[in-house]
């Protein structure tokens, strides 16, 4: 099996709009909880709303080895590959973290970023190419290609995961929401927090 990483990044224009929505949600949670401490199933929330989402193409090649036996006869191994698109949900898994306030002095206990979901999209999936040889009677059928392409979403993941600009970001966003989500909450209860981070 074979992988081609045609593309993974951030649609622009839809990551600016989450995060301005995630701002604006942060600051609304703050002014509600006027001369309250910051709240770790706010955080959670917040987390949830950091989430980066990943656009993918994908190229999965594959090659069904021929059959045995006289019910195979006249087949011999047959190369093919399908394109499909999928997407990739990227963030902070809170429920693994905590938080400890001691005064104004605030400590986030913060997991690494990871991939939260990763799906494939079944209607993309193109008809599959397959090497043209009139004598091979091997054909490629629709479990062939599901299956060539749960080994290429395998192959996706372990190329997300080892792309750690891509998981910084989803982790500093993350970061960053939290900290405005504090801000909001001390100005609105006049009081100034400090914020230390601790990875877990």
């Amino acid at each position: 099996m074979l992988l081609s990483l045609g593309a993974c990044s951030m649609e622009k224009e839809d990551t600016d709009q989450a995060t301005q929505e995630a701002e604006a949600a942060t600051e609304s949670s703050a002014k509600a909880v006027v001369n309250e401490e910051p709240d770790i199933s706010q955080i959670r929330s917040i987390c949830k709303l950091a989430t980066l989402e990943c656009y993918y193409h994908n190229v999965a090649k594959s090659e069904k080895e021929a059959g045995s036996g006289l019910t195979h006869w006249g087949e011999s191994d047959r190369k093919f590959w399908t394109e499909y698109t999928g997407v990739a949900k990227i963030g902070v898994d809170m429920s693994k973290g905590d938080m400890k306030i001691n005064g104004t002095e605030i400590t986030i206990y913060m997991p690494e970023a990871e991939i939260l979901s990763i799906k494939p999209d079944s209607e993309s999936v193109s008809t599959p190419v397959v090497d043209t040889d009139s004598w091979n009677s091997n054909p490629i059928d629709a479990d062939d290609v599901t299956g060539a392409v749960s080994v290429a979403q395998d192959d996706i993941c372990e190329s997300i995961q080892n792309d750690s600009s891509l998981l910084a970001n989803a982790q500093d966003r993350a970061k960053k929401l939290i900290e405005n989500y504090i801000n909001q909450l001390g100005e609105a209860s006049g009081t100034e927090f400090t914020v230390k981070w601790e990875s877990l």
